[in-house]
C-alpha cells in the first residue's frame, strides 16, 4: 500500500485541477522552505568554520612573529575572509531574489 502524501485529516484533492494545483504549490512552498532552512544553517555552519580557521591563522601569526611564512598566512587570512564575505553574499543575494519571486507570483 503506497502511504498518503496529504496532511492527516485533510481531504486528498481527489484529481480535480484546482486540488493539484493548490496541492503542487503547497509542495513547491514546503521545498523552496526546506532549501533555505539548508542554505542558512550551511551558511552558518561554513562561516563559522572558516571564521574559525582565520582566528587560528591569527593565532598562529603572532606565533611566528617575522618568519618569512608570516606573507603566506596573511594571504590566508584574507582568502578567508573573503571566502566568508562571499557566502554571506551569495546567501543574501539568494534571499532577495527568493522574495522578489515571490512578489511576482503573489
Amino acid at each position: 500500500m503506497i502511504p498518503e502524501l496529504h496532511e492527516p485529516g485533510a481531504q486528498p484533492a481527489c484529481g480535480s485541477p484546482a486540488g493539484r494545483t493548490r496541492d503542487s504549490a503547497q509542495v513547491a512552498l514546503r521545498l523552496a522552505e526546506d532549501h533555505d532552512r539548508i542554505a542558512q544553517g550551511l551558511n552558518d555552519v561554513v562561516a563559522h568554520e572558516l571564521f574559525s580557521a582565520g582566528l587560528s591563522l591569527h593565532a598562529a601569526l603572532s606565533l611566528i612573529g617575522d618568519h618569512r611564512g608570516a606573507g603566506k598566512v596573511r594571504e590566508a587570512i584574507c582568502e578567508l575572509d573573503a571566502a566568508i564575505r562571499d557566502l554571506r553574499e551569495m546567501v543574501s543575494d539568494r534571499r532577495l531574489s527568493d522574495s522578489r519571486a515571490g512578489l511576482r507570483s503573489g
